[in-house]
């Protein structure tokens, strides 16, 4: 049984498709409305805007205009990303592999990670005087707890094997 009231009667004209301009406004609002609510990496938008049934060439078109008012720039979402990631704890590893996933290159990556202010092998050793104690060093399973913990954050081997010896050194 087909309800009447809901389909539409044949000589109903079907509407015409978008204009291009008009295809671009949606785009570029969604795009506002988008990035108001949280800094993306332009692939991040191309995406958004691929699932909301966008064509390519708005989707250029689009990227293009936010690009031209600074609403998106990859380099500055991925120093935005190391400050934030580094805050929270995460390692220069963890944070390149996220960054690379969303499509930033390696010179906006080389770009993200200059920041003389971010010293990994302290944030690292901080990390570690968070969560460990010094007296959990003394055993050798627990220093490879701790540090298989900080390789698993996304810091590498020598800024692991430093904050371990560090806190060793603080405990003693």
């Amino acid at each position: 049984m087909v309800d009447e009231s809901m389909s539409a009667p044949a000589d109903t004209p079907i509407p015409p498709e978008l204009s291009f301009a008009e295809m671009f406004a949606a785009a570029r609002a969604y795009a506002m409305r988008s990035l108001a609510r949280r800094e993306s990496a332009e692939s991040e938008l191309a995406g958004r805007l691929r699932k909301q049934g966008f064509n390519e060439e708005v989707i250029e078109a689009t990227l293009e205009y936010c690009r031209g008012h600074r609403w998106v720039d990859d380099e500055r979402y991925g120093a935005m990303s190391v400050r934030a990631g580094a805050a929270k704890g995460q390692g220069p590893i963890k944070i390149r592999f996220d960054l690379r996933r969303k499509g930033l290159d390696d010179v906006q990556l080389e770009t993200a990670f200059d920041q003389p202010e971010l010293d990994w092998f302290e944030l690292a050793f901080e990390l570690l005087q968070r969560r460990a104690r010094a007296s959990d060093l003394a055993d050798f399973k627990l220093r490879m707890k701790w540090l298989k913990y900080l390789l698993g954050r996304g810091f590498n081997q020598d800024q692991a094997r430093y904050a371990i010896s560090a806190m060793q050194e603080k405990g003693e």
